[in-house]
């Protein structure tokens, strides 16, 4: 029975995703040496991490309770969310890197932590920025409106106008500090900007793929951006 086998697999999988943000969690705060996040994961506490894990296991009841395509449940279409969420990811990575303004050139300082820890620590981020904005937000705000409220009506324009709402996040201190100059025309501008589009196409990856294929897509990028272009720059020490 193909049916009851998927969750299974999604369960599973989503407990592995869990397990993994807290193994990174332990390595960072029992790592007996200094290292460059030491600071940066100290704000990711355990009360934190475990809401963050508590929400998107939410998010996998809602996800499912709406009829969401459950990650792993269809093996040819999970590959094609893989590849096409990792083609993507990398693509934007390199994107990115050209952008005017992210020349390491033009900046006053390098915004890239530094090789090897870079690696736990934007495994950490992405895992832990999926499980809390598409998995735990979108399909929970989502599950609350089209269903407990609308009961189930208007599916597409819900879905879009959640997903709309959740990508703000990742924008909206750009916007505030903005705001806070009296910059009004670049607030308005701001929605405009790749990093809101690609988080819209996260919450897209979702509606199509399920839960898994936006993790991909992140880690994806960070692996450019982060790990590997941010491992070229220059550090104090």
């Amino acid at each position: 029975m193909r049916v009851g086998r998927s969750p299974r697999r999604s369960s599973i999988a989503f407990l592995g995703a869990a397990i993994l943000l807290v193994a990174l969690k332990l390595l960072f705060d029992q790592y007996p040496g200094d290292f460059p996040v030491k600071g940066q994961t100290e704000a990711f506490t355990w009360p934190l991490v475990l809401a963050v894990i508590l929400l998107g296991a939410g998010g996998l009841f809602a996800e499912r309770s709406i009829g969401f395509p459950d990650a792993f449940a269809d093996r040819a279409r999970e590959r094609r969310g893989i590849v096409l969420a990792s083609l993507t990811g990398l693509a934007y990575g390199g994107l990115t890197i050209v952008m005017p303004g992210e020349n390491p050139l033009a900046l006053t300082e390098w915004p890239h932590v530094a090789w090897p820890w870079s690696v736990p620590f934007y495994t950490f981020g992405a895992i832990f920025l999926e499980l809390l904005l598409r998995l735990g937000a979108l399909c929970i705000l989502f599950w609350v409106i089209h269903v407990l409220i609308l009961r189930r009506r208007w599916l597409m324009p819900v879905f879009w106008a959640v997903n709309c709402i959740v990508a703000l996040y990742e924008i909206l201190p750009i916007a505030l500090e903005q705001a806070s100059r009296g910059d009004w025309l670049r607030v308005a501008l701001t929605p405009l900007e790749p990093l809101y589009w690609t988080n819209l196409f996260e919450g897209w990856l979702l509606l199509r793929f399920g839960w898994f294929a936006p993790i991909v897509f992140r880690v994806a990028f960070y692996l450019v951006w982060h790990v590997i272009y941010g491992g070229m720059g220059p550090y104090d020490g």
